[in-house]
Protein backbone atom coordinates (compact mmCIF):
# COMPACT_ATOMS: atom_id res chain seq x y z
CA UNK A 1 0.00 0.00 0.00
CA UNK A 2 0.78 3.59 -1.01
CA UNK A 3 1.99 6.22 1.93
CA UNK A 4 -0.17 8.95 -0.22
CA UNK A 5 -3.58 7.96 0.73
CA UNK A 6 -2.28 7.28 4.33
CA UNK A 7 -1.15 11.05 4.73
CA UNK A 8 -4.45 12.20 2.80
CA UNK A 9 -6.69 9.97 5.22
CA UNK A 10 -4.50 12.24 7.95
CA UNK A 11 -4.87 15.13 6.61
CA UNK A 12 -8.72 15.02 6.14
CA UNK A 13 -8.35 13.65 9.76
CA UNK A 14 -6.79 16.94 10.93
CA UNK A 15 -8.86 19.68 9.16
CA UNK A 16 -12.38 17.80 10.26
CA UNK A 17 -10.71 17.97 13.94
CA UNK A 18 -9.41 21.58 13.64
CA UNK A 19 -12.96 22.46 11.57
CA UNK A 20 -14.90 21.04 14.55
CA UNK A 21 -12.77 22.67 17.41
CA UNK A 22 -13.62 26.07 15.52
CA UNK A 23 -17.37 25.70 15.66
CA UNK A 24 -17.39 23.85 18.74
CA UNK A 25 -15.65 27.29 20.95
CA UNK A 26 -17.58 29.85 18.43
CA UNK A 27 -19.80 31.31 20.75
CA UNK A 28 -21.53 35.22 19.80
CA UNK A 29 -22.06 36.30 23.51
CA UNK A 30 -18.15 36.27 23.91
CA UNK A 31 -16.90 39.71 25.15
CA UNK A 32 -15.73 41.55 21.88
CA UNK A 33 -17.32 38.73 19.22
CA UNK A 34 -19.09 40.95 16.36
CA UNK A 35 -21.89 38.98 14.10
CA UNK A 36 -18.73 39.27 11.23
CA UNK A 37 -16.32 37.78 13.19
CA UNK A 38 -19.52 34.80 14.41
CA UNK A 39 -19.77 34.19 10.63
CA UNK A 40 -16.32 33.80 9.59
CA UNK A 41 -15.40 31.61 12.04
CA UNK A 42 -18.27 29.41 11.63
CA UNK A 43 -17.02 29.74 7.55
CA UNK A 44 -13.67 28.64 8.15
CA UNK A 45 -15.01 25.73 10.18
CA UNK A 46 -17.19 24.73 7.45
CA UNK A 47 -14.89 24.52 5.19
CA UNK A 48 -12.30 22.85 6.89
CA UNK A 49 -14.67 20.33 7.47
CA UNK A 50 -15.64 20.35 4.09
CA UNK A 51 -12.30 19.90 2.86
CA UNK A 52 -10.91 17.29 5.28
CA UNK A 53 -14.83 15.17 3.76
CA UNK A 54 -13.06 15.76 0.42
CA UNK A 55 -9.61 14.44 1.25
CA UNK A 56 -11.52 11.11 2.59
CA UNK A 57 -13.62 10.78 -0.69
CA UNK A 58 -10.41 10.91 -2.63
CA UNK A 59 -8.88 8.51 0.00
CA UNK A 60 -11.96 5.83 -0.55
CA UNK A 61 -11.57 6.64 -4.58
CA UNK A 62 -7.88 5.84 -4.69
CA UNK A 63 -8.28 2.54 -2.29
CA UNK A 64 -11.25 1.16 -4.24
CA UNK A 65 -9.35 1.35 -7.66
Amino acid sequence: MESKPFFLWIIGAGLITFGALIAGQARYDVLGATTTSFAIALLVSFIFILLGGLFWITVAGVIHK
